[in-house]
């Protein structure tokens, strides 16, 4: 897919990172611009050496402009005392009138030094060139094949066997030509949808320790053939989408805190606890160290960045709406490039947009804010979610390219597998199908959502006596078994369980079907006019372009 890449952000204006050791020796580089900068290493190093560097304010980041061929570069460094090395950042300098001030460019790029992961780790004790050449090769092949049997995805135009094989190959073996464990990054995991018709309630539940436990299994796959094993991170992005999707940001922590534990849980149940591990917008913009609503609002008004739209109403915390400032000055695309697209018609983007629409239509029905909406209204909002959600995947996507730049990319979405990003299945189609509906009999119709491939933030996990196949559906499609219905709960993992037999009606049944379900509860407000202790504020609706609640 042709998508715009045009922006004003920090990530357009990204050329290069690099690692260096203390005395300017070039030991790895990355980026659009790699093979300039590694060309030109000498003169850079020369003019890194001349001032060491001018200090900025902000915890011991330095930046250089270059100049000569590299006019318009301007290199910012930061040193690792416990590695002994310097990682810096190569940029093109940003236009006058530029919306990312000097304190904002200084400290995105701070955050960019500080977590971006190479991972090129330390270099292998005197090898013998032939056997571990031969060793890496091995294991390579071997790695990518149990990819392609036990997680990829094959959806419509899958492009595996053309590029895409050649393509993952040569990510790992980023990792064993250098004998280090193989790192894989997958963005998914944000929330249950708000829709209860498709999900038990608010926590995880069964689906997410099937999804968990399949992510375990394949690393533990890894571990068999390829003895430095691996590590799933998976990215959190649930507080990127929230205020989108019609979900609370308490909602969003208390599903990643739940989920946090379930992963552990799991873990301990396999044997390895550090098989699959987790990061969130929170820990990557390092947010943690702000104790205080007030210390936070302080850095907002510091950091003098954009606020941004919202178009459905949702409780904000101040953490989750600075993130989503922050990963939007720092690398949204433009939107007047992607608006182009839409309105000439391109086949792909235009694609996307309406299958997002579609989808947000779906996802937000039975919202408080737009249940008593007309369906035109309805629709106009879709159109308007949808918009913004592809804005901040494009976002969130490229934050996964500058921090993660050498991780191997696994997505929830069904893309044609041709590389960088490679589609993956959450249930193991051996013992899950993921149905549109159930026949009276129990066996399922097969129908795909070919936008989403099936998760378990948007369906539920049902058990039908007498078959040991799972199935995912939606949740109203369950609460309408006409038999028997039961909400289980393994471990605190909730499922249907269902049963030919007497119908469970009234408040019984009632309560059955929405026992899993949270509650909502009143939550406290912070004023617009100063700033209090209380936790979380509310966003309205708001036309675009105006200005939200901080």
């Amino acid at each position: 897919m042709d998508f715009p890449h045009h922006g004003e952000s920090i990530y357009y204006r990204y050329r290069a990172s690099f690692v260096r050791d203390s005395q300017g020796n070039l030991l790895y580089c990355n980026g659009p611009e790699a093979d300039r900068i590694t060309e030109s290493w000498h003169t850079i190093r020369v003019r890194l050496a001349k001032d060491n560097g001018i200090a900025t304010k902000r915890r011991q980041v330095y930046q250089a402009k270059l100049g000569e061929d590299l006019q318009g570069l301007t290199v910012y460094e930061q040193y690792h005392a416990s590695k002994g090395t310097v990682t810096g950042i190569v940029l093109k300098d940003g236009a006058e009138d530029t919306t990312a001030k000097e304190d904002f460019v200084v400290f995105f790029n701070q955050l960019i030094l500080h977590q971006v992961d190479f991972v090129i780790g330390a270099p292998r004790a005197n090898p013998t060139p032939d056997s571990h050449h031969d060793h890496h090769e091995v294991a390579t092949e071997r790695i990518v094949s149990l990819f392609d049997a036990y997680l990829r995805y094959q959806g419509e135009n899958d492009k595996w066997d053309t590029c895409g094989k050649a393509y993952f190959t040569e990510r790992v073996q980023h990792f064993t030509s250098r004998g280090t464990r193989v790192e894989l990054c997958l963005p998914a995991f944000p929330c249950k949808s708000s829709n209860t018709d498709k999900v038990t309630g608010k926590d995880p539940d069964y689906g997410e320790k099937l999804a968990l436990e399949r992510l375990h299994g394949f690393v533990e796959e890894i571990e068999k053939i390829y003895e430095p094993g691996a590590k799933l991170w998976i990215i959190s992005d649930g507080h990127v989408f929230s205020d989108c999707i019609g979900v609370d940001d308490q909602d969003v922590d208390s599903y990643n805190g739940k989920l946090i534990d379930m992963n552990r849980a799991v873990g301990h149940q396999g044997g390895n606890t550090n098989r699959v591990g987790f990061k969130s917008l929170v820990d990557l913009f390092e947010l943690e160290k702000y104790r205080s609503q007030s210390e936070l609002l302080h850095l907002a008004g510091q950091l003098n960045i954009p606020l941004i739209d919202h178009h459905v109403e949702t409780r904000a915390t101040v953490e989750a709406e600075l993130c989503r400032r922050i990963l939007m000055a720092g690398c949204q695309s433009q939107k007047s490039a992607l608006r182009h697209k839409i309105d000439s018609g391109d086949a792909a983007i235009l694609a996307l947009y309406r299958g997002f629409s579609r989808f947000m239509l779906e996802d937000l029905e039975l919202h408080p804010f737009t249940r008593k909406m007309s369906r035109s209204k309805q629709k106009k909002l879709s159109a308007k979610v949808a918009f913004e959600m592809i804005m901040r995947n494009q976002a969130y996507s490229n934050l996964v390219e500058l921090l993660f730049p050498n991780h191997i990319r696994l997505s929830i979405h069904a893309h044609n597998n041709a590389g960088p990003k490679f589609g993956i299945q959450l249930f193991d189609p051996a013992i899950v199908r993921a149905v549109e509906s159930l026949s009276p009999n129990g066996s399922p119709m097969t129908s795909r959502d070919l936008l989403h491939i099936p998760t378990p933030w948007h369906n539920c996990v049902v058990k039908m006596a007498g078959s040991e196949v799972l199935y995912v559906t939606k949740a109203k499609v369950v609460r309408q078994w006409p038999g028997q219905l039961d909400v289980q709960d393994s471990d605190g993992a909730v499922y249907y369980a269902l049963r030919h037999g007497h119908h469970v009606g009234g408040a019984e049944g009632d309560n059955k079907r929405e026992g899993a379900a949270a509650k909502n509860e009143e939550v406290a407000v912070l004023s617009r006019d100063g700033i209090t202790s209380l936790e979380i504020f509310p966003v309205r609706y708001i036309a675009a372009g105006s200005a939200a609640l901080v």
